[in-house]
């Protein structure tokens, strides 16, 4: 073999042992999720403005961020017109992924959904630029 294919074969080894073969799928789930959020808040059908309208639990009373707490807003999800829906499967993917997959939901505030999709969307940002660092 010529040493400089035996050096560029090395030197892709290094890579793929420092940066692993797989696609990070944590910060996939984030960015999927962002894209879900963003699509149902620029919907402009009827059934998505009776979906805006809704009223939910807070669970983010103080701006707090977690991958818990984006286990309790896929546990939220479950009693709206958002049950089901591809948002919803992201959210409880990325809770199985980081291990939080069995939350509660303790809040009794509500809030419309509309600021509760922008609080997802602003703490998926969160995650993915703390996961990225």
């Amino acid at each position: 073999m010529e040493p400089s294919i035996r050096t560029f074969l090395l030197l892709a080894l290094t890579l793929v042992a420092v940066n692993g073969s797989r696609p990070n799928v944590e910060k996939i789930i984030l960015r999927e999720t962002i894209e879900n959020v963003e699509k149902i808040l620029n919907d402009r059908s009827d059934r998505s403005e009776k979906t805006l309208n809704q009223f939910v639990k807070d669970i983010f009373p103080s701006g707090s961020c977690s991958k818990e707490t984006l286990c309790q807003a896929a546990m939220v999800l479950t009693n709206t017109h958002l049950n089901h829906s591809k948002l919803q499967r992201n959210l409880f993917a990325y809770a199985e992924y980081t291990g939080h997959r069995n939350c509660s939901v303790q809040a009794s505030v509500k809030h419309p959904m509309k600021e509760f999709l922008t609080k997802i969307k602003k703490c998926c940002q969160l995650l993915n630029n703390v996961h990225v660092k």
